[in-house]
């Protein structure tokens, strides 16, 4: 298992009480314990399995790897930061999302992308009803991580064009995420002697998106930094400096804010460009 991964630690249980495991090493080796799949006891066929991240994630596509027909789960409820569910509560806590496992075993579930934002944590509840037991081989994600895009997802196996392992995001060297715990003004001060563009921006929002790498390739060019500030996850941040809609721009000119630019419009881009040019 990478050790960039993603994945902080896994459990899963059944409500038997027979099958409980925890690990750190990436969800993948849940899956590859000698080979060996994740059985519930004979008798049990239920499955808790609670995974939480290291950072945040944004997930587009589920995928949920099944054995046979006979172990299938047959449904899986999904709750996102939601923390200590247990069998007790799956029936009493409204959950983020259900899936018919009957149609969706072995294939990418496409999620309702809002539901599916800023994911610390995520618990899953398999059962079939009708088997004696659950077996899975894998459970895989596909979203993003951090302020640049990528593709993301954990499994034991997969045949899948787009599978890549869960890594953090890598940047170019002069373009920066805002830290946990750290401020705009903190960033500016330790770069005084640099021209910085803070480019506030969601994973979501599709003029960011456009917007994200111009600016870096922009900024780069005449020896500018850029630092990215997601707004999801700097809630604060964004309201403290009034970020309305996004994307917003601010350019500071060592160590003072000079212009900001709001939206993705590329001549005001190239003015604000020029502006830290001279």
């Amino acid at each position: 298992m990478q050790k960039d991964s993603l994945i902080n630690n896994y459990v899963a249980k059944n409500e038997s009480g027979g099958l409980n495991i925890e690990g750190n090493e990436g969800i993948s080796s849940l899956f590859d314990n000698n080979g060996n799949s994740v059985k519930s006891n004979s008798g049990d066929a239920t499955l808790i399995i609670n995974i939480k991240f290291i950072e945040n994630v944004n997930m587009t596509y589920l995928k949920i790897n099944g054995v046979s027909q006979e172990t299938n789960p047959s449904f899986v409820k999904c709750w996102v930061n939601k923390s200590d569910i247990d069998f007790s509560d799956v029936n009493d806590i409204p959950s983020t999302d259900k899936f018919d496992l009957t149609k969706e075993i072995n294939k990418k579930i496409k999620l309702n992308i809002p539901k599916w934002r800023n994911i610390s944590e995520l618990t899953f509840y398999f059962e079939n009803e009708e088997a004696d037991y659950l077996e899975l081989n894998g459970i895989e994600f596909y979203g993003t991580s951090g302020g640049a895009k990528l593709n993301i997802g954990e499994a034991k196996k997969s045949e899948d064009q787009d599978y890549v392992p869960i890594k953090k995001s890598e940047l170019p060297e002069g373009v920066f995420n805002l830290s946990k715990g750290e401020t705009v003004e903190s960033f500016i001060n330790k770069h005084k002697d640099k021209n910085v563009f803070v480019d506030f921006h969601a994973t979501w929002c599709g003029p960011c998106k456009q917007l994200g790498p111009v600016l870096i390739q922009k900024a780069l060019q005449i020896g500018a930094l850029v630092l990215k500030v997601d707004v999801d996850e700097h809630k604060n941040i964004a309201e403290e400096k009034g970020i309305s809609s996004i994307p917003v721009v601010i350019l500071y000119k060592k160590g003072v804010k000079s212009q900001t630019m709001v939206g993705f419009n590329q001549q005001k881009l190239d003015d604000l460009i020029n502006l830290a040019r001279n």
